[in-house]
Parts: C-alpha cells; sequence; structure tokens
C-alpha cells in the first residue's frame, strides 16, 4: 500500500482567488457580528424575527458547523491508496499506473491533480476557492459546506439590508460615523449577495450532477460516468493485431488537428487530444481510441499502462509511432474526421470549470480549461517502462490535460 500524503493546506501555498474568497467572508461576518448584531442582541432595534437574539443565535450555529466542514474538507487526507484487493478476481479490468505518483490505480475515477501533486480517489474538481481536491471522501463534506456557507452569506444580507432600511440610528457606529456606517454595511451587502448567488448557481450545478450520477470531471470532459476508467482485460490480444478489443473490427488511425478535441485513449486514460498525437481508433464503437503509447505495450503482458500528462504522452508517441511504423502499416489510416463530434463542451460547461475550480491539470494562469495550457518546463522521456515515473513538467494551477 502507498503512503498517505500531507493533508490539506499544508501541501500547498495559498492562491490569490484563494485569499480574495476567503478575505470577502471573513469581512461579511466580522461586519455582521461587530456592526449589526449587538443592537439585536440588546434588544435596541425594532422588535421582528429577523432581529431576535434566538436568529443571531442559530446563525452563529449554523456558522460553527460550517466551519467545522470547512476545516474537514481542507484538511482531509483525500490520496488515493493502492488497494490491490480489487483486482483480485476480477476479470473485468487490469490496473494501471499513475506517471507522476506511481501508484497502481485499481479504482474508477482516481486522477491526479497536478496542484495538489497527488491521485485523488473519487475525483471530482479541484476547488480553487478553498484550494483542496474535491473527491470521494470529501464530496459529501463539501456540499454541506456550500450550503452551510450560502445560509450565513444570506443572513449576512439579510442583516444588512435590514440595518441600511429600519432603525439605523440603533446601530452604534451610525452615532458615531455615519458615513462609514453606510459604507461598511453596504460593502457588507455587496460581496454577501454575490457570494449568495454564486453559491446557490453552485448547489444547483452539483444537484444536476447527483441526479445524473456524474461528477464534474466528467461533466467538463464530456465522458462517461465511472471515468477515468481501467483498462479491460483482453485489449492486449486484439491492439496488438489492430483490431478493436470490443467488436473485432481493425481499428483507423487519426491525427488529432486541434488539441482542444477531446479525445482520450481508453487503456490508459491519457489526453490523446491534448498532446496533439496520432491515435487509433474503432469507427464503430464508441469511445475506443489507444494511443500508440498503449499498442506498443500490448505485446509486453507484464508491463502496466501508464496515464502520462500530454508532454510526456506527445514524445513518447513519437518514438513509439517512429519504431512501430512498420507494423503500422496494416492499420487504416485517415484524417480526423470525427473531430466536429469531439469539441469540448462550451456553455454550461465553461461557467461550471470557471465558478468551482478545475480539472486538476495544469493550464495556463489567466484562463480555466484552457486548450493552449502552457507547458513550462521540458520532460525527458522514451517509451515503454512500467514505473511510470517522471518528475511534473508543467505548470500546476489550473486546466486540462492527462
Amino acid at each position: 500500500t502507498s503512503k498517505r500524503g500531507g493533508r490539506g493546506l499544508c501541501r500547498r501555498p495559498c492562491t490569490v482567488i484563494q485569499g480574495v474568497s476567503h478575505a470577502a467572508t471573513i469581512y461579511c461576518v466580522t461586519s455582521f457580528a461587530a456592526l449589526i448584531q449587538p443592537a439585536w442582541v440588546m434588544g435596541d432595534t425594532t422588535t421582528s424575527a429577523i432581529t431576535s437574539p434566538i436568529f443571531v443565535a442559530c446563525f452563529w450555529i449554523v456558522f460553527g458547523i460550517t466551519l467545522a466542514l470547512y476545516f474537514y474538507v481542507c484538511f482531509a487526507d483525500t490520496k488515493y491508496c493502492e488497494d490491490m484487493r480489487a483486482l483480485n478476481g476480477n476479470q473485468e479490468f487490469e490496473g494501471r499506473r499513475c506517471e507522476d505518483c506511481s501508484p497502481i490505480v485499481t479504482h474508477t475515477r482516481v486522477k491526479h491533480c497536478q496542484s495538489c501533486g497527488i491521485c485523488i480517489e473519487g475525483f471530482d474538481h479541484h476547488c480553487r476557492y478553498l484550494n483542496v481536491c474535491v473527491g470521494k471522501h470529501t464530496y459529501t463534506p463539501w456540499f454541506f459546506f456550500v450550503l452551510g456557507l450560502f445560509l450565513v452569506m444570506v443572513s449576512c444580507f439579510w442583516g444588512a439590508e435590514e440595518a441600511l432600511r429600519v432603525d439605523r440610528e440603533a446601530y452604534y457606529l451610525m452615532e458615531a460615523a455615519p458615513n462609514a456606517f453606510m459604507v461598511a454595511v453596504s460593502l457588507q451587502a455587496m460581496l454577501s449577495a454575490l457570494s449568495s448567488l454564486f453559491l446557490i448557481s453552485l448547489m444547483g450545478q452539483h444537484l444536476y450532477f447527483i441526479c445524473e450520477g456524474m461528477t464534474t470531471l466528467e461533466y467538463v470532459k464530456d465522458q462517461t460516468p465511472l471515468w477515468p476508467g481501467l483498462p479491460p482485460y483482453g485489449w492486449r490480444d486484439a491492439v496488438s493485431s489492430g483490431d478493436c478489443f470490443r467488436c473485432g473490427e481493425a481499428l483507423e488511425t487519426i491525427e488529432v488537428e486541434d488539441t482542444s478535441e477531446i479525445w482520450f485513449c481508453c487503456i490508459c486514460q491519457s489526453d490523446i487530444g491534448r498532446a496533439g498525437i496520432e491515435f487509433f481508433t474503432c469507427e464503430s464503437c464508441d469511445n475506443v481510441h489507444v494511443c500508440p503509447v498503449c499498442r506498443e505495450i500490448a505485446r509486453a503482458s507484464g508491463v502496466l499502462a501508464t496515464t502520462y500528462r500530454a508532454s510526456s504522452l506527445r514524445r513518447r508517441s513519437e518514438v513509439a509511432m517512429g519504431s512501430g511504423r512498420e507494423a503500422t502499416s496494416s492499420y487504416v489510416s485517415r484524417q480526423a474526421s470525427l473531430s466536429s463530434q469531439h469539441e469540448p463542451k462550451k456553455g454550461r460547461s465553461s461557467v461550471v470549470a470557471a465558478m468551482e475550480g478545475h480539472t486538476g491539470d495544469p493550464v495556463r494562469w489567466v484562463t480555466c480549461c484552457s486548450p493552449e495550457a502552457a507547458e513550462r518546463q521540458g520532460y525527458d522521456a522514451g517509451i515503454g517502462g512500467d514505473s511510470g515515473e517522471g518528475s511534473s513538467d508543467e505548470g500546476s494551477d489550473d486546466g486540462r490535460s492527462s
């Protein structure tokens, strides 16, 4: 079993968007507690349900639960650990390896996050506001944290609106510095309103994902549930012969013309589209695409398929296609005529990615899920090897890749 890594925030430095979101939340809660609630507790305002001490007590109970969920999500150990028992007696799937941290992956939905530097079990997304990965063990606490934070922000907005509308003279800062009070409470109202709208939209998106049984990653990457998956048993004999392991038809070659197209190797789960390489596909079956690296290791039964980063996959594929050019002569060749069917999803998926975080892959620093993600360092690697070792050669902020 692989060793478990560090925990939550201890692994990563704070980001700008993380600091800004935390500062806005702290400001709203502090302003509500310091400028508005004292008058409510003392009974200086017009009696109403919203300004009662009972409401203040309920607010702090919800805030305490939300804060506890926040610390759990941020500091929970989400690193995937090898579990070879999952493959014992399993005649349906093989294991695969991760290039970066090299565990033997025996479960579906396990993905390496470049920001965290570890493989995450049940990966959903990397939350840019908490700067942690949300996965199998933290998804439910994270969702209820978002719900609790929504209730807190709605309360802060409601309190600010009440303070600006009714009995302004009851608040001590209004008597001492009216302009400062108006500015402070108005800013509280604006920030809490924007946060509330954002949070309710985020919860709506995830309620849809829960009902559909998919993850954010699967939605953004336009993949079927339980992705990333595992290599199916029986693929080696068929692929080494140039045939589809599902229907037995001959595989055809396609060359990626646009790196924004969505193509993934169904064996190693690497991002073929972003790597921009020539690969093999079955015209009759959906999502049966095989990269040149997996075509090469199909003949080596002792070598596990490895999920490579795009840059590594591109370099290794060039070596594989060069060394195996004669062996591929039996494959039917064609251009990427299916590329129009595999364009990245736009609209709601881009909103989701921009709102809640990213897919754990490196991209440029400003945009989310950018197809032109910059590769900041070189990675020297050849074809083959079952260890999948290598240092990260790409940025670690946002983006898409495998």
